[in-house]
């Protein structure tokens, strides 16, 4: 099982929440997370905890909400 630690998980964060909201990111950051999910036969644990899946949510209705005012 790959375990990502704080620094990467937060990677991770960062990087779904730009992708889902259209804003830039950094291709690197990208190509370094993918490559932590490409290790064979292994499964993934990420510690998120559950506030921070809760304020990637609010974090993408708010982006939503916004960009749908500006149409």
């Amino acid at each position: 099982m790959l375990v990502l630690n704080d620094a990467q998980a937060m990677i991770v964060q960062n990087l779904l929440t730009k992708m889902l909201i259209n804003d830039t990111y950094s291709v690197s950051q990208l190509e370094e997370a993918i490559s932590w999910f490409q290790r064979s036969d292994e499964r993934v644990s990420c510690p998120f905890e559950q506030v921070w899946s809760k304020n990637l949510a609010q974090e993408i209705v708010k982006a939503l909400r916004e960009e749908s005012q500006t149409d």
